[in-house]
């Protein structure tokens, strides 16, 4: 060990391991455009050519006869990093590696054993080289990401459609235009709010969200603007509204289209002049709010039935931004279901599974009703159901997606499914939908309107209605 040791220190190879004339070797490596250390069998550095040397620094007293670990940006001398892993295998990795100045300096390493004339392995051959570039162009390129989804409220996708989306949220951000939100349940409208109101002036401020669909009919007006105490019967103190919470900041309506007609009047006031009163209160109060609205409905095709005021619908659609269904963007899918997944197998404490390109695949051909909000819900369920690393999707058949419009079907048709084709259960699918609407005058929502009828949510049958084309007759 000694006579190997007195070789090393002189940078020479040891003649019983390499028994061919040793200027041949050492040519060949020094002519090399990477890196190359041998280390013995005790992870020691036995050689090392002209370029080791000027990548970390180190001259040959320094480096040979010591561990790798040595060049580690956290050296911990126990460990060995060529070792990790079979011993019979080659291996590479990526390393932060500390040259002697200080400096940190990426490498990719590929270790690969070496064998003695009996088969024994009696070190490793390590290939050095410098990837300090690529290391920080994907670090740039992470933090562009970081920094983009940050911008835009965790918004995930980069798909034409949702470039679209973006563009215009960076457009009217700065500004202060009221802003309506269009797109089926699911697909994302509360975060395209948030996103315009982070990239405001008025990002220091307040963004208050207000969900209008579970707002009781006679408490609307409180809930917006506030009341006093003896207003009414269950007042016993005075109640600030939502628009007051919201002065200077954003006020953001979900599901607008839900506000009761006659309280409509009374909203279009506070837009136009920035004025209101509490309930039971004769003080005028004053607010500076931005609004930005949203809604599942086709809110000019209310308007323009009597349900909703034209006037306040042309207020809050100044700039009206779409936000297209997940089935229009499915080159979103694998970067939303990896986000997903990361998500929540960190809530979850679990490991995370992976995903395969027939995982991918199979998320793309289903449609997604409930867009966004459905696919988080199926990856949620496949991540805390993984069995050996591995996710498996529970999606309804597209024939039998609907359950509950299905067995509502029966009492609107005695027609039978069995046998359709994709094509014939659309339309199929279409007329059950349409002789729901017909049978409950074209009523959507309440205990007597289609969606009731169909034993669905009234924003889903809002969406089939979109999907499938279909518009009330006159």
């Amino acid at each position: 060990m000694d006579s190997m040791i007195a070789t090393q220190a002189t940078g020479a190879l040891s003649p019983e391991l390499f028994p061919a004339p040793e200027g041949f070797y050492r040519t060949a490596l020094e002519s090399l455009s990477e890196g190359v250390m041998v280390l013995d069998d005790d992870c020691r550095i036995i050689y090392a050519n002209r370029l080791v040397y000027e990548i970390t620094g180190y001259g040959p007293e320094e480096l040979l006869g010591q561990s790798p670990a040595l060049l580690k940006a956290d050296p911990d001398p126990s460990t060995c990093p060529s070792k990790d892993g079979p011993e019979d295998e080659p291996k590479e990795f990526d390393f932060e590696m500390k040259r002697k100045d200080g400096r940190l300096h990426w490498l990719h390493v590929k270790a690969t054993p070496y064998r003695s004339e009996k088969g024994e392995i009696v070190g490793r051959v390590v290939a050095l080289s410098c990837i300090e570039r690529q290391k920080n162009l994907e670090f740039e390129n992470e933090f562009l990401q970081d920094e983009f989804r940050a911008s835009f409220g965790n918004i995930v996708g980069q798909s034409p459609a949702l470039r679209k989306v973006l563009s215009q949220i960076a457009t009217v951000a700065p500004t202060e235009a009221n802003v309506l939100i269009l797109g089926e349940s699911g697909t994302g409208k509360e975060l395209v709010a948030r996103a315009i109101h982070d990239m405001s002036a008025r990002k220091e401020r307040s963004l208050v969200r207000v969900n209008c669909a579970s707002i009781p009919k006679e408490l609307f007006e409180s809930e917006f603007f506030g009341h006093i105490r003896g207003a009414f019967t269950g007042a016993i103190k005075d109640r600030v509204g939502r628009f007051e919470l919201a002065d200077d900041g954003t006020l953001f309506l979900d599901e607008v289209g839900e506000i009761p007609l006659d309280l409509q009047s009374k909203l279009l006031r506070v837009l136009q002049e920035g004025q209101f009163e509490r309930v039971g209160d004769e003080r005028t109060r004053t607010v500076k709010v931005r609004l930005i609205t949203a809604t599942n409905r086709d809110l000019l095709a209310e308007a323009k039935a009597g349900r909703f005021r034209l006037d306040l619908y042309y207020r809050l659609s100044v700039f009206p931004i779409e936000v297209p269904a997940l089935r229009d963007r499915l080159e979103d899918i694998p970067p939303l279901a990896d986000h997903f997944i990361k998500q929540a197998s960190r809530r979850l404490g679990i490991a995370r599974p992976r995903l395969r390109k027939a995982h991918v695949q199979e998320l793309q051909s289903y449609d997604w009703p409930g867009n966004v909000r459905e696919l988080q819900n199926v990856i949620e369920r496949a991540v805390i159901l993984a069995k050996d690393g591995l996710v498996q999707f529970d999606l309804p058949n597209r024939a039998n997606r609907d359950g509950a419009l299905n067995g509502a079907s029966r009492g609107l048709s005695e027609t039978k499914d069995d046998g359709l084709s994709l094509d014939q259960l659309a339309t199929r699918e279409r007329e059950i939908v349409t002789a729901a609407l017909r049978r409950t005058n074209w009523k959507i929502y309440g205990s007597d309107g289609a969606a009731a009828l169909l034993q669905i949510k009234p924003t889903t049958l809002a969406s089939k209605m979109k999907r499938l084309k279909i518009q009330k007759q006159n």
